[in-house]
């Protein structure tokens, strides 16, 4: 195997030079944070009997019927250690329903659990993705012996409507603005039959204009760890 060390000090040494030892010293950081975050993924799905680490293409889900398949994004797990720091640096309070739009084979779900929520729901429009959630969620249940509820829904995100239990909703970039939209005017209408805080856990907010453009959601702050980037939103 080639040693890499070095290119990896010639890179040091250039941007110590070019950009001075501050910026050199936070971007080993984010260099280390983003490998130790992959690093530990890779004991993730062996811990738990899961399968949730390969990535499915969007044109790849030959079973979806929705129309909305062309503006959806294709299934990528979320990173453990990321989503952990998010929930904690934002605060994100743990005892109300978590739902997870785009949930794929259900790792946030998992991930949710872990954190301290007792019910989660997963929404996506890939019959075989939501029985690979199930699965998963059956297999943790088992290997971690945790209580909790969870329930996997087959639909569009579009077509989701909110609970009043319901006041986390995460989004790895699942769809594009048009579906966001839709989205966010039904979570507008639950706000309005059952006023309460709701939190919007964003990974990599491709589409956040959205959001914004509501008037509906207070930005809090945007979290970044292990190179992965979450806006926080929270119902005015």
């Amino acid at each position: 195997m080639r040693d890499s060390t070095p290119s990896v000090n010639a890179r040091v040494l250039r941007s110590l030079r070019n950009h001075g030892a501050r910026h050199t010293f936070r971007a080993g950081l984010r260099h280390v944070s983003t490998w130790l975050s992959r690093l530990l993924d890779r004991h993730f799905d062996p811990a738990f009997g899961t399968e949730t680490r390969t990535v499915i293409e969007n044109q790849h889900l030959t079973d979806v019927i929705s129309p909305n398949l062309i503006r959806g994004i294709r299934y990528e797990p979320t990173r453990a250690l990321p989503f952990r720091r998010a929930l904690a640096a934002a605060h994100i309070p743990t005892d109300g329903g978590f739902v997870d739009l785009g949930c794929g084979k259900g790792r946030v779900l998992i991930l949710a659990v872990q954190c301290g929520f007792q019910q989660v729901t997963g929404v996506d429009y890939s019959r075989g993705l939501c029985q690979s959630a199930e699965q998963n969620l059956q297999a943790f249940r088992s290997r971690s012996k945790r209580a909790f509820r969870a329930k996997v829904l087959t639909m569009d995100a579009a077509d989701y409507a909110f609970t009043k239990d319901d006041t986390v909703v995460y989004l790895f970039n699942p769809f594009d603005a048009v579906v966001l939209a839709a989205v966010l005017a039904r979570l507008q209408r639950s706000l309005e039959r059952n006023p309460r805080a709701v939190w919007i856990l964003y990974h990599n907010p491709m589409w956040r204009a959205a959001i914004d453009a509501t008037g509906a959601f207070n930005h809090v702050t945007d979290v970044t760890s292990g190179g992965s980037t979450f806006a926080v939103y929270r119902s005015r």
